[in-house]
This record gives C-alpha cells, structure tokens and sequence, in this order.
C-alpha cells in the first residue's frame, strides 16, 4: 500500500472555543501537487474506491487512537463514491474493523458536484444516514452550487460549509457578507449547523460569531496538524480551556 499524508484541521464551536470536529485533509503521497487531478484521474480510471478504502482505514484508525470521545472527524467524499451501490456496507464495515461509533463520522459532498441530479446518490446518503454518519455540504454559495435552497431541504443533511471565497473578505465587502448572512438564516431555518472556512483573521471570527455562525475553521485557529497534536490540543483544553473564538 503506498504511503498517505493525513492532517486534521480543526473545527471549533464559535459560542464555546471547543473543538466539536476536524476535518481530515488526506493526501496520497504518489499524487504530487495536484490533488484534484489526481482525484478526478482515479474515478476517471477506476481507482478511487481503493483509495477511498485506505482513506477510510488510515483516518478511523487514526481516530479510535487519538481522537477524543468528544470530537468527531469530517472526510471528503465525492458523488462517485456514492454511486458505488455497496458504499453503505463499505463505511459501516470500516467503522467496524476500526471500532470507531459511526456518529462520530461525517462526509463532506462539494457542493459543485450535483448531489441530486441521480436519485441514487440520494438513496446512499440516506442509507449511510442510517448507520448515524452525518452529511455536510461543502462550498456552499460557490457560483457554481448545484443545491437549491429547495433541494438542501430534502438532501439528508446536517450541516453547510460556507464557501471560502465569501468568508475571507466578509468584513470588507458586503455582497459576500450578504451572502454570508443569507447562507447562516437558511441553516438556521433548516436546523443546521453551519460552519464558516476559511477564517484566517481574529475580525473574521468575530464576525461570523456576531452573524449567528455556529462553527468555523481556518489558519487563524489552527493549520492541519497530526492527529496525535490535535489530541494533544483537546487535551490541554480540556485543562486550561477553550481556544478563542472571536469573541
């Protein structure tokens, strides 16, 4: 099997500093540079249900040893891992072998990748959602979203990431903020959490905070780090206290 490096990014809830979630950034050391090349050659190619396989295996395994019973861990999937009819049995056989509580276990789905368009895409994540995985939308507001505000309503859901673009500058400028602000009214009215990417500077998390923004991740908090150093983290907070949020 080849080598694959896997770092964790944070995700703090914004009202307490604590870290609710992280997501895993993993990377097959054979990719080079170009990860999303990499990705779309492997559907392309028929590869990426392996690699998806050790993705499942390196971060379950990763997160039984070092991840806290508070903290759940977020893994990026794309609509043709749900076309795989058997991906359901898949998941749940690696939460298995890795004994790690499938509610701890999030996917996030691009939200440029038509997640409705096929109505089995639709019908695994809802068998997924059974086994207590939850579901993210990923870039939500891009300028390419696929998912309508009637659409998010249906998907089996949890949680929108705001997208990065509209995150950075919203203290600067107003249509992104106005973005911003609609993207957080619509989880609300839906019940979702919702998480702002990207927050790299201390006005930007205050903002989000102001805005209603339950969670946000970004540099300003903490850049991908190993598992082992989250646990760490969680550790020290759970001695010494939150991280700031912005407040």
């Amino acid at each position: 099997m080849n080598p694959m490096d896997i770092t964790y990014q944070p995700i703090l809830n914004l009202e307490t500093g604590r870290i609710d979630k992280c997501e895993a950034f993993c990377h097959p050391l054979e990719a080079g540079a170009d990860l999303a090349a990499f990705f779309m050659s492997a559907e392309l190619n028929g590869s990426l249900r392996g690699y998806t396989d050790r993705i499942f295996d390196s971060v379950f395994a990763d997160w039984q040893k070092h991840g806290s019973p508070t903290t759940d861990v977020s893994i990026n999937i794309t609509v043709a891992d749900l076309a795989e009819p058997d991906f359901a049995k898949r998941v749940e056989r690696a939460c298995k072998k890795h004994r790690l509580d499938p509610r701890r276990v999030w996917f996030e789905v691009d939200d440029r990748a038509q997640v409705v368009v096929d109505p089995t895409t639709l019908t695994m994540m809802k068998q997924v959602s059974t086994l207590g995985v939850r579901f993210s939308i990923d870039g939500f507001g891009d300028d390419l979203s696929q998912t309508t505000h009637y659409e998010i309503g249906r998907l089996p859901v949890a949680e929108i990431k705001i997208d990065a673009r509209y995150v950075r500058d919203a203290d600067e400028n107003m249509r992104h903020r106005t973005i911003v602000t609609a993207s957080i009214t619509l989880a609300h009215d839906l019940n979702l959490r919702v998480t702002a990417k990207s927050i790299e500077r201390e006005n930007i998390a205050a903002l989000m905070r102001r805005l209603g923004c339950t969670h946000g991740q970004g540099f300003y908090f903490m850049r991908p780090s190993a598992a082992e150093t989250i646990a760490a983290l969680v550790a020290k907070m759970t001695q010494a206290g939150p991280l700031p949020s912005g407040r």
